[in-house]
C-alpha cells in the first residue's frame, strides 16, 4: 500500500495549487514565501530548539525517575543472565562480572568480558568481531530491562539501537552503575548519551509542524489583508497560472508538515517496527522524499 502515501502527497499538492491559483499570484506568492521561510527556518533551527527544550523540560524529570530505579539496581546480576543466554554454553560467575566492572585496569570492559568468557571453559568461544556484535545485543537487552518503565517505548528502542550500532558506551555506563561512588551519575549518562535523541526528535518534529503551519496561516492572513477587497475574479489568467505555481511551492511545505505529523504518529505509537524505518514509505517517491528529509534520514 506504499502508493497511498504518494496519493496523499499529490492530493495535498493539488489542493494547494488549486486554491493558490484561484486567488492569484499576489496571495499565492505571499503564502508560498511564508511557507518556504517557515520550512527552511524550521529545518535549520529545529535541532537547536529541541536540544534546548529537552535540557530544560524533559531531561531533569527523566533523570529523577531513573535515579529511583538505579539506586537498587544490580546490573551485574542482569549481565550474568544476559551473557549466559548469548548461546556460548557457559556459566558466568557474578563475582567475576563485579570484578570486571569495579576493575581499575586501563582496559575496555568489552575486552575484559571477552577474555573472561574465553577462559571459562579454556577455549575461544567466538571470533572477536562476532562476539562484540552479540555482546552489544546483550547490553541492549540489559538496558531495556533497566529503563523500560521510566522512559517511552521510542526512547527505549533508541537506546537499544545506539548500543547495537556502537554509538553509546554501555561498558562505561555499567561501570558507573556498579560503582557506588559514581552511581548517581548513571541516570545522567543515560539521559544524555542513550535516550536524548529520541526526545529531541519528537520535539523537533512538533516544532517543524507547528512552525510551518503558523507561517502558512500568517501567509494567508497577510495576503488577504494586503489584497483588501480584491476578488479572485479580478485576477488575470497569468496571475492564476503563476499563483498555481506558487501553490506548488506551498504544497511541498505542506507535504513536509504531513510527513512530520506522520513521523510523530509513528514514533509515539506502540509499533517499534516503524520507529527507524518504514518499508512502505521508503518505496514511495514524493512522500518518501519529504519524510526522509523531515526525519533526518
Amino acid at each position: 500500500m506504499w502508493w497511498l502515501y504518494d496519493v496523499t502527497a499529490v492530493v495535498v499538492l493539488l489542493v494547494c495549487v488549486y486554491f493558490s491559483g484561484r486567488h492569484g499570484v499576489f496571495k499565492g506568492g505571499i503564502c508560498a514565501v511564508c511557507c518556504v521561510v517557515g520550512l527552511v527556518a524550521g529545518l535549520t533551527v529545529s535541532s537547536s530548539v529541541a536540544d534546548s527544550l529537552y535540557k530544560t523540560t524533559v531531561r531533569d524529570g527523566t533523570v529523577n525517575k531513573l535515579d529511583k530505579t538505579i539506586v537498587e539496581y544490580d546490573i551485574s546480576a542482569d549481565l550474568v543472565t544476559g551473557l549466559e543466554t548469548m548461546g556460548y554454553s557457559v556459566v558466568v560467575r557474578k563475582e567475576k562480572i563485579d570484578d570486571i566492572l569495579l576493575s581499575e585496569k586501563n582496559e575496555d570492559t568489552d575486552v575484559q568480558i571477552y577474555k573472561y568468557m574465553n577462559n571459562i571453559n579454556g577455549k575461544k568461544i567466538d571470533d572477536e568481531e562476532n562476539f562484540y556484535k552479540n555482546l552489544r545485543k546483550c547490553y541492549a537487552s540489559v538496558l531495556t530491562k533497566l529503563i523500560k518503565d521510566d522512559v517511552s517505548l521510542y526512547a527505549t528502542a533508541t537506546a537499544e539501537q545506539r548500543i547495537i550500532d556502537g554509538k553509546a558506551d554501555f561498558g562505561n555506563l555499567a561501570r558507573t552503575i556498579r560503582n557506588s561512588d559514581t552511581r548517581t551519575d548513571a541516570s545522567r549518562i543515560i539521559a544524555d548519551d542513550f535516550i536524548a535523541d529520541a526526545y529531541k526528535n519528537v520535539i523537533r518534529l512538533v516544532f517543524i509542524a507547528v512552525f510551518v503551519t503558523v507561517l502558512f496561516v500568517v501567509g494567508i492572513l497577510t495576503g488577504r489583508a494586503m489584497a483588501g477587497n480584491r476578488s479572485p475574479m479580478d485576477e488575470s489568467n497569468v496571475s492564476h497560472i503563476t499563483g498555481g505555481l506558487c501553490g506548488l511551492i506551498t504544497g511541498v511545505a505542506m507535504v513536509c508538515v504531513v510527513s512530520a505529523l506522520f513521523g510523530l504518529y509513528a514514533i509515539t505509537g506502540n509499533n517499534s517496527e516503524v520507529f527507524f524505518e518504514n518499508p512502505d514509505i521508503d518505496k514511495s517517491f514524493i512522500f518518501g522524499f519529504a519524510y526522509n528529509l523531515i526525519m533526518n534520514r
